[in-house]
């Protein structure tokens, strides 16, 4: 399989702006929500940009594929535990 200089559906350089943007926008959100997932989607975003460092290593490809998989099933299993947790203070409040 070969790999094509440009990996991705647009430009290097779009690439890192969109995951900075990204990394700052979640960054300013768990600072505003307190919540976890959120940072660790400030991770994963970016995390993508690893295939930059050798676009040609076919282990280094799927290593942050899985990796990036990895950290969106872990954001996915953090929100839904907070959001488990919130409805609980929640209710528990509401009692008293």
């Amino acid at each position: 399989m070969e790999f094509e200089k440009n990996l991705f559906p647009i430009t290097m350089e779009k690439h890192i702006i969109f995951c900075a943007v990204a990394a700052l926008f979640f960054v300013l959100q768990f600072i505003r929500t307190k919540r976890i997932y959120q940072l660790v989607l400030a991770i994963a975003i970016p995390a993508s940009l690893l295939i930059y460092i050798q676009p040609e290593n076919k282990t280094l490809f799927y290593g942050v594929g899985i990796g990036e998989a990895v950290l969106l099933l872990f954001a996915f299993i953090i929100s839904i535990v907070q959001n488990r947790k919130d409805k609980k203070r929640e209710a528990a409040l509401a009692e008293v």
